[in-house]
Formats: structure tokens, C-alpha cells, sequence
């Protein structure tokens, strides 16, 4: 009835159980000697619940899974049901689901499924990362503070619906101070299920944004709400090595002045995650904007003796930022660069756009144009 035997070294403290107890209207009834206490229930005389008396007892995780098995035998389910209930008040709980044909029994492929947790855990680090700077692109490693927040997270039991797995994130009890000023102070766990809250609502809206307008500067907004290549990368890896599968992330957050109890779910279909691999492209200074044209003075040409191509170095603006932008012309338009070159003239030229941290280039460039005075409005 309770779906199995709960195992040891399950990671729930003894203030954990007691309080859960209490808010389930169990009361604690007596002691046994010194080694545990007996609650029980006023509508059940059957029901009890033995739990250790302190943590330094020898057999103290044994005693905490008996008590775990009889919690779950009162209330009718598994007892990997009543872990997450327990944790839940003392931890943030992101539950990512990926959603295809090939998840709805409940199972996934052995790769994927290793992704899906390691793609889980950069997610979150991309969220920790986000709290401390607003970066396009984050690189290097970790705080300390943040790396000892990433150790401390807890991998749940799955569920089936097509395929969930959970992530909690413990808040420490002594982390709920004040400030001199008896301002409360927020648990890092808290502030970074925040940021990652506040960056997937920021991915959502601009990928649905880009889905309408297909312009990349839609992804600009969400990186000062806590967007980030990184980010982009994780939710990518969420969806499969083949990213075929949607997905959704819910978070369960405990309640504090961020958060008042209420789950956030995101979604993220099909054409969303296109968008995303677009954003992540977007966010590393390399992507391609297509049917542009580019307009400026020629800075430099260059053709090797004996070719009829050439390039030249068109200085202009891209996405608001000065770039250099490399165009291969063929005989009859280079002849007109040198010309446009010598007199300082504005030319222009159509193609789509591609940059690089390092280098903008012009592909597929057509109707190469010396813009003559006045025409360049």
C-alpha cells in the first residue's frame, strides 16, 4: 500500500517530520525513554508514528525510514509522495517535464535521461550565475557561495507523466535571519529559484516574441531578467539530444517574501525551442540576420594578385553596435568599390549578415550599389 520501503540515508532532518507531522494534526502523545517519541492522531487510534528522539542516535536513519512507512500506510500512498510533501516546506521544488511519444509510458532513453538531469543542474547554475552579473554569456567557474548551492541540491524520485524528474532545493533553517536594520534576509536557495523564475518567464515571452516577428533583438530585453546563452543551452538540453521533445518546469517554491506559495509552471513547445537555439546562437555574438542590407564606407579592399574576386571591409552598424563588415565582390562591383573607396563614397550591399564575436561577413550578397550624394536617404 505504501508503494515500497523507504530506503536509508533519505535526506530528511528530524525537524522535518516533526513539523510535518504537526501540520498533518498528529500530536505527540509520549516518550520511550530517551531513545523516541509516539505521535498519534485523535481521529485514528490505530495510526502512530514512532520517530527518534535526536539525530545522534546510532540508529537514527532507520528509525526515520520506519517512520517515513508508516506515514505513507496511513495516508494511502507511496512513500516517495510523502518525501516530496516533506520536503517541500523546507525546499524549492523544480519539477521538469519533457513531453513526446516516446516518454508517455513513463520511461526515456538511457542518454537523454542522463542529459535531462546534468541539463537540469546547469539550469540552475545558469540561475545562481544570473544572480550575481546579467551576462548574454557566462564563462569560468562558480562563486564559492553558488557552487556550495549547486552541491546541496537534491535529486528526486521520477514520476510518470510522460517523464518527470525533481529537483529540490533545501532551504537551511539558519538562513532565516535580519539584517541589522531587521530587514529579512533571503536564503540563497530562495533568491536563485527567483532568478531562474524570473529568467524563464523572460525566455517564454521573448521566444514567442521572435515566433512572431523572427527579429533576434526580441531576445535582448531577457537578458537583464536573468537570460543568458547559458540558460538557453540548459532548456536546449532539456528537450533531447535530437531536441524533439516540449517541456515544461514547475516550480513548487517554499513560501518567503519572494514567493507566496503559488507554482509557476513554463512551457516550452516545438517552435519554442527552435527559438531557443536561435537565442543561445543570439547570445554568443553568432548568428545570422537574413535579407539585410548593409550601408557604410569602404574602410579596406583586398584581392589576391590573380583573382577576380575581392573583399572589401564595409564599416557599419549591426543590431546598434560598430562592425566591420567583410563583403566578396565579384570583377565588376570591386572596380566600383576601388572607385567608391578612392572618392569616400557610401556604397551598399543585400545579403544576410552573419556574426561572430570577431567578425561580421556578408552571405549571399547581391545588388552591390556606390550611393551617390543625396541618394543615401
Amino acid at each position: 500500500m505504501n508503494g515500497g520501503v523507504a530506503r536509508k540515508r533519505e535526506p530528511v532532518s528530524l525537524s522535518q517530520l516533526q513539523s510535518y507531522l504537526v501540520s498533518k494534526q498528529w500530536g505527540m502523545e509520549g516518550a520511550l525513554r530517551q531513545v523516541a517519541t509516539i505521535w498519534r492522531r485523535s481521529d485514528d487510534s490505530n495510526a502512530e508514528v514512532v520517530l527518534p528522539a535526536a539525530e545522534s542516535l546510532k540508529d537514527f536513519e532507520q528509525r526515520i525510514s520506519d517512520a517515513l512507512n508508516s506515514i505513507a500506510e496511513h495516508e494511502r500512498r507511496p512513500v516517495g509522495e510523502v518525501l516530496i510533501d516533506v520536503r517541500r516546506a523546507f525546499a524549492d521544488l523544480i519539477a521538469v517535464r519533457v513531453i513526446h511519444d516516446d516518454t508517455s509510458e513513463g520511461t526515456i532513453p538511457i542518454n537523454d535521461g542522463v542529459l535531462l538531469v546534468a541539463r537540469a543542474r546547469d539550469m540552475l547554475k545558469s540561475a545562481a550565475l544570473a544572480l550575481y552579473a546579467k551576462r548574454r554569456q557566462f564563462s569560468g567557474h562558480p562563486t564559492d557561495e553558488a557552487k556550495a548551492y549547486l552541491d546541496s541540491l537534491l535529486l528526486g524520485q521520477t514520476e510518470i507523466g510522460s517523464y518527470v524528474i525533481n529537483v529540490f532545493a533545501p532551504i537551511p533553517p539558519a538562513s532565516a535571519s535580519s539584517t541589522p536594520e531587521g530587514v529579512p534576509t533571503v536564503p540563497l536557495a530562495t533568491a536563485v529559484t527567483a532568478s531562474l523564475a524570473s529568467g524563464l518567464e523572460a525566455l517564454s515571452a521573448a521566444t514567442t516574441d521572435y515566433g512572431r516577428r523572427h527579429d533576434l533583438t526580441a531576445f535582448d530585453s531577457a537578458v537583464q531578467r536573468g537570460a543568458s546563452s547559458n540558460l538557453c543551452d540548459a532548456l536546449l538540453g532539456l528537450s533531447g539530444q535530437d531536441r524533439k521533445r516540449a517541456f515544461e518546469i514547475r516550480i513548487s517554491a517554499a513560501r518567503s517574501p519572494m514567493f507566496e506559495g503559488e507554482n509557476k509552471v513554463f512551457a516550452f513547445d516545438a517552435k519554442q525551442v527552435t527559438a531557443l537555439a536561435k537565442a543561445s546562437e543570439y547570445y554568443k555574438d553568432n548568428y545570422v540576420l537574413p535579407d539585410r542590407t548593409v550601408t557604410g564606407v569602404i574602410k579596406r579592399l583586398d584581392r589576391p594578385v590573380g583573382s577576380e574576386t575581392g573583399t572589401v571591409m564595409v564599416a557599419t552598424k549591426v543590431t546598434d553596435q560598430d562592425k566591420h563588415v567583410a563583403i566578396e565582390l565579384g570583377v565588376t562591383d570591386y572596380d566600383l568599390a576601388i572607385m567608391a573607396h578612392r572618392q569616400h563614397e557610401v556604397v551598399s550591399c543585400a545579403g544576410d549578415i552573419h556574426v561572430t564575436p570577431r567578425t561580421a561577413k556578408l552571405l549571399n550578397p547581391r545588388d552591390f550599389r556606390v550611393l551617390k550624394s543625396g541618394s543615401l536617404f
